[in-house]
Order: C-alpha cells, then structure tokens, then sequence
C-alpha cells in the first residue's frame, strides 16, 4: 500500500490553494459543513480505535481515492470535529475525535470500540502517546489481517455484554512488590493495556491481552535484566501466570487467555523473553512481536502480522491465524 499523503503537503503546483494549508493550524470555514456519508465513516472509524494515523486510516478505507480521503481529513480537521497530534516530527499524521466529533456520533448506530475508558480499560494518550500508539497500531493491523485471513477480530466493548463485574479489565489480582526508589512495599494490580479476540471461521475464538512494552531511553534500565527481581516485565509475568492459573479472566465471559507482548524492536522483545524464562521455563501462554514507533523507524502498516510468526517462551514460533487453530 503506498504511503498516505499528508494533506498539507502538495505533491505539485496544479493541486488547489486549499491543499496547500498550514499542517497544524485550523483554517476558519466560510461555509457550513455538509455530513456526508464519507465523512461519517472516518469518524467512526477514528472513534473506533481512539487515535489512527492517516496511512492506517487509508488501509481502512481502501476504496476511498488518496485525494478525496485527504480532502474529508482536511474538512474534519478544518471544522473542529477531528485534532492532529501536534508534531512536525510525525511523518504521517495522527488524528484523534474532538469532544465536537464525539458529540455529533451521539445517537447513531456506531461500530463497537476496540479501546474506550470504560471498563478500566484506559489508554493515556495525553502522557504515555509513544505507548499508547503502540497498542493502536497493533489493534488497526491486526483488524486487517484477520479481515484477509476470512477472521474478525472481536472488538473489546463486545465483550462488556457478558462481564460479571463493573471493570472486567482490571484483573483483581493484588500483588505487592518493593518500589525501586523508596524501597517500601507497594500495592500492585494488573491492568492490559489493551484487549481482544479472534473469531475463526469454524467459530472458535481466543482471546489476547496486549501488553506494550516501549522503554523509554534512560529509565527503567534494568527491567530487561533477567536477574532483576523487581522489574516491570518480571512482575506482569507473575501476575499474567496467576490469571491464567485462577481463570480470573473469567469475569469477562470467556473462555481462554493468552498475551501478547509487543515491543519496538526485536531486540527488546527478545529482551523481555529472557526475563520470562527466568520466570517460567516453557509457556504458550506469551507471545512476542515487534512493533515499530515513532522515533524508531517509519511506522509502517502490517497487517500481515495476523500472518507472522510470534516468539513463545522455550517453545517454537506459533501463528495465531486459522492455521494454528486447526492443529490444536
């Protein structure tokens, strides 16, 4: 799929003046704006997901020409219904619904989320975006895959129907681990950072926490050290082992649990592996991937990840599309 063109960046002098508006400033309409159905269907989109970056948008969208997809972001955006992130460094923008847009969705029938705020299920998009976008960008790839393996990737609000309890999301498992810095005996609970399911042909379904494990530089230095007692990784193993023990997630209504752990690089995803084999020596239960972000290389769309081997813990590479599930 070729790159999606940012809206404000003419690719020749014949483009209209109006192509040729500042990137991050809104510009006052003269006019009202008409809700056409193919607006209507970019927002959903966006409210679907919280956040997408343009060239995810146009995965999406695959019918929608270059040219008019760019014109409704610059509408949306112009009208106050949609934001950017505002980065000049970002190569592809990233739009996120204004309380404007989500005011105007109220009362249709819109598509079921994949990450919303109910529930516990919360991403901090305003303080952790790097982090946040990862999960994102996980959850947009993995739609398409599914989509073009004859899948559908169960959205996470679907599974509010069948919960037992106000926040599914949060697994009531309390642990207590000793603070780096202070040295005193904290309280610890498990919280995804973000959820979904596969619904296979046949009409089986798992069902995968994400995990997003983005270091930043310069802290958390030890939390890929297999012989750190205290590290991020290390206490999320624990406590993802006990889940799967105790059958916690059965407050969701389903069935079966696994995890998947995505990283930057392959390197780190490695990284966070060894620590796990310090803690478990063979496990179906974890699987790996590399996600790129932003500040690491371009972002590229990879829905073919549905497709991908995922690093298991002591165990070979496993698939998680329709050709897994039928040897099991």
């Amino acid at each position: 799929m070729l790159p999606m063109p940012s809206f404000d960046a003419p690719q020749n002098a014949s483009q209209t003046e109006s192509m040729r508006r500042p990137r991050f400033k809104r510009v006052p309409p003269k006019t009202a704006l008409t809700m056409a159905p193919t607006l209507f269907e970019v927002l959903e989109l966006v409210y679907q997901f919280r956040a997408l970056r343009s060239h995810h948008i146009a995965m999406h969208l695959p019918h929608r020409h270059q040219r008019g997809l760019s014109h409704s972001l610059r509408l949306l955006f112009d009208h106050g219904l949609l934001d950017k992130r505002l980065c000049g460094l970002y190569e592809c923008d990233t739009y996120l619904l204004t309380k404007r847009g989500l005011a105007l969705l109220a009362g249709r029938d819109l598509p079921p989320r994949y990450l919303f705020l109910e529930g516990g299920l919360d991403i901090k998009l305003s303080t952790e975006w790097e982090h946040g976008m990862m999960t994102i960008d996980l959850l947009s790839n993995l739609k398409i895959g599914a989509e073009a393996a004859g899948c559908r990737l169960i959205a996470a609000e679907e599974m509010l129907a069948t919960a037992t309890s106000a926040t599914p999301f949060i697994f009531p498992r309390h642990a207590e681990y000793t603070d780096r810095k202070s040295r005193k005996v904290v309280p610890y609970t498990l919280v995804p950072d973000g959820f979904a399911g596969v619904e296979y042909p046949n009409g089986k379904r798992a069902y995968f926490a994400i995990e997003a494990e983005h270091n930043k530089p310069h802290s958390r230095f030890d939390d890929d050290d297999p012989a750190s007692t205290q590290s991020s990784s290390r206490k999320k193993i624990k406590q993802y082992r006990d889940v799967d023990w105790q059958q916690v997630y059965a407050n969701l209504g389903i069935g079966n649990l696994r995890v998947m752990m995505v990283a930057p690089t392959a390197k780190q995803i490695k990284g966070k592996f060894a620590v796990a084999r310090s803690v478990v020596k063979q496990s179906h239960l974890f699987l790996g991937q590399a996600v790129p972000v932003v500040g690491t290389q371009d972002v590229p769309t990879m829905p073919e990840i549905f497709d991908a081997p995922w690093l298991r813990i002591g165990l070979p590479p496993e698939q998680i599309n329709r050709v897994t599930l039928k040897r099991r």
